[in-house]
């Protein structure tokens, strides 16, 4: 169960967790045994919208932002912020009474900051509910599995089934599909936007081969594609299910790699496609380089993406003999530049805001697995915040159950100001 998962990952299902039961009435009482979890998830999403503010100068306005975007309670606000001090991610708390009035932010990039959540979660020493919840999300975002596999390969205790699939269907967490079999659970994380193909390709191959397969490439993203040894992964690749963008390798073969991400943001699967595309072939052209590149292969590509996303090295590769067939890719859809070395060229990075995205989102996919750069209620949701904008979480757009009273534009850049110290209210 999630006792066996390492602090990182539970800090980020207890985001992923949060982010869910945002559509769920707060006020319910089912949620009750999952107090612990939405706590650190709430302490996630805030560490993720005042990351990089350094002084947060009036909490009551912070306060009231935060209940407006991310469903943290007014009454959560207080316990939210003492998490995040014990985690050390938030010091100097000045308090008048019960409220918070002002705090320094010192919040850690990625790895650390659920490393941390993660530590404080487990610390909270949260009920068995709870720690299977967090298992069975984890266990969902790497593949679909049978319902009636569930129990066994996660050791839940039975008694708690039937509230977890409730809990997890009420909060878009956990969907279905159902088939001669039995139900199949999955992750709408997952990107599984035509449940009827899904469907269609676990009855060809069955839940095992296909979770195998999914587990591969979640495992290695950007996995190069073998139909002998990856069958219902060649399959779900040639019904457009998975995409997996090609490189001519040194053979002159076109290779195809794999990727499936786990998208907190569904905007990368339609108005932001774009992104994820370009992400997907960076991801290729690296792999290719790592598994291709033959005595000069690639030994880690992930620091070349680093390296692309540094400006202090102008964005750019050290020139290389393979670098024109290997990124050529990136050439032609315009996301690196070949700068002329000798008989060689250095790919340089055009920097835009869609091109430094997809690199960074690529990095993740290396690093991580999955992206982490854009989770709900982080980056997409502050640069929201200064534009006035409403913004609901990746699953408040699958559904939205609660009437909500909401401030108007100006009361919302004036709270927004006040809470960053720009101007007074």
């Amino acid at each position: 169960m999630s006792e066996g998962l390492p602090d990182f990952k539970a800090g980020l299902r207890c985001h992923d967790v949060h982010a869910g039961l945002r559509n769920v009435d707060p006020n319910s009482a089912t949620l009750t045994p999952l107090a612990d979890t939405r706590m650190v998830g709430m302490a996630a999403s805030l560490a993720s919208l005042i990351r990089g503010q350094d002084v947060v100068s009036d909490g009551e306005a912070l306060k009231t932002i935060v209940a407006e975007q991310l469903d943290i309670s007014p009454y959560a606000f207080a316990p939210v912020v003492e998490t995040l001090e014990r985690a050390g991610m938030v010091d100097d708390v000045k308090r008048r009474g019960q409220k918070i009035v002002s705090f320094t932010e010192n919040v850690p990039f990625h790895q650390n900051l659920y490393d941390r959540l993660g530590e404080s979660w487990r610390e909270h020493e949260p009920s068995q509910l709870e720690q299977e919840m967090l298992a069975v999300v984890d266990r969902l975002a790497a593949s679909p599995v049978p319902a009636e596999e569930l129990e066994n390969e996660l050791g839940l205790d039975r008694g708690d089934i039937p509230r977890l699939l409730e809990v997890g269907k009420a909060s878009e967490l956990i969907k279905g599909v159902t088939l001669i079999d039995g139900e199949v659970l999955y992750s709408p994380f997952f990107g599984f936007e035509n449940p009827e193909l899904l469907a269609s390709l676990l009855e060809t191959h069955g839940s095992g081969r296909v979770a195998e397969d999914l587990a591969a490439v979640r495992a290695h993203q950007g996995l190069p594609l073998d139909d002998s040894a990856y069958p219902a992964l060649a399959d779900a690749i040639s019904r457009g299910f998975i995409l997996a963008p090609s490189v001519t390798t040194p053979a002159g073969r076109e290779q195809p790699f794999a990727a499936l991400p786990y998208l907190p943001d569904p905007s990368l699967l339609t108005v932001r496609k774009t992104v994820l595309e370009k992400a997907l072939a960076v991801l290729a052209c690296v792999r290719c380089g790592e598994h291709f590149g033959g005595a000069t292969k690639t030994l880690f590509p992930a620091r070349v993406l680093t390296a692309l996303l540094d400006p202090n090295r102008n964005h750019q590769l050290s020139p290389h003999s393979s670098h024109k067939r290997q990124y050529q890719m990136l050439y032609r859809m315009q996301i690196v530049d070949f700068v002329p070395s000798g008989n060689w060229v250095s790919p340089k990075l055009i920097v835009t805001d869609d091109n430094v995205e997809a690199v960074r989102l690529a990095r993740d996919l290396l690093t991580y697995g999955e992206p982490l750069e854009d989770r709900a209620g982080d980056d997409e949701a502050r640069g929201l915040l200064s534009l006035n904008s409403p913004y609901q979480a990746p699953l408040q757009t699958v559904s939205r159950r609660r009437e909500q009273k909401t401030m108007s534009d100006k009361e919302y850049r004036a709270m927004m100001d006040a809470a960053m110290g720009r101007a007074a209210l």
